[in-house]
């Protein structure tokens, strides 16, 4: 019976834009490390600052949408081992920290122990960063269509979408940032897919998610964008041009966006029948 099946209008658009700030700033600070391994300063510095900024902006929209003040003050001082939330607001806050600090010294031309030991527990953080989105919502109550062990995966795909679809913006002429982010988009294509799959084999109430998600027009969108701009990028190999990479990081972009929020958006809890 679907009467009984209540779509989540919790986590909105705006938790979607949040998720997709973390994913991108969780692969950045990855990016701008090896960057300055390669001795790319300019490159670090953006990924470091995207890394540091956009998880602040992340907390500030949570805070605002989801959070009372109060409320956010005691996830951070009230540890609780059975939630996901501390644990993410941890690893945001170590993602900003150390960040910040590698973004700093690169800045100050340093190249010592202590800005690749910074650079490194930086690019672990982020790491952690993009699992979290994924964690939090497979780990949610009540909610079937999100109770899956590749939504983790797929929002590790989201942060390497992420943070390749910045750095082939920065770099459009290194075909191994845009080829990796083709791979990355296909992977992102396919996990989604499996996920949709899982679903549809589910429970009733994983059932209407994954229909309502398959009959959204976002959902054929961002799942278009993912496929055209991996197939696109495989075009790089051949065709010299700074715009493709640009276009398909811009696809990129939209992609994990529109996936993420009908990720959210279909959830469905199974209300019980009185």
């Amino acid at each position: 019976m679907l009467e009984n099946l209540v779509l989540n209008d919790v986590w909105g658009f705006e938790i979607a834009v949040e998720m997709t700030f973390l994913a991108i700033a969780s692969f950045s600070i990855i990016l701008a490390y090896l960057s300055f391994l390669e001795g790319r300063s300019r490159d670090a510095l953006i990924g470091g600052a995207l890394a540091t900024a956009l998880p602040i902006l992340s907390l500030i929209i949570l805070n605002l949408h989801l959070l009372k003040p109060e409320a956010a003050y005691l996830v951070f001082t009230s540890f609780q081992p059975g939630s996901w939330m501390p644990y993410g607001a941890t690893g945001m806050t170590l993602l900003i920290i150390a960040s910040a600090i590698f973004t700093a010294l690169v800045r100050l031309n340093r190249e010592g122990i202590v800005t690749h030991a910074t650079g490194i527990l930086a690019s672990l953080a982020g790491v952690f960063v993009a699992l979290y989105t994924g964690l939090l919502i497979a780990y949610e109550r009540g909610i079937p269509f999100w109770h899956s062990g590749v939504i983790p995966l797929i929002a590790l795909a989201m942060g390497a979408v992420g943070g390749l679809s910045v750095y082939s913006i920065i770099r459009p002429l290194d075909t191994r940032v845009t080829l990796s982010l083709g791979i990355a988009l296909l992977l992102l294509t396919l996990t989604y897919i499996i996920h949709i799959h899982v679903s549809l084999q589910g429970p009733l109430a994983s059932i209407y998610s994954a229909q309502i998600a398959l009959g959204s027009t976002v959902f054929k969108a961002g799942i278009l964008a993912a496929i055209v701009g991996g197939l696109l990028s495989i075009a790089t190999l051949k065709v010299k041009s700074k715009y493709l990479p640009i276009a398909i990081a811009v696809l990129g972009l939209l992609s994990i966006l529109a996936l993420r929020h009908v990720l959210l958006a279909s959830g469905a809890w199974e209300l019980p029948i009185l």
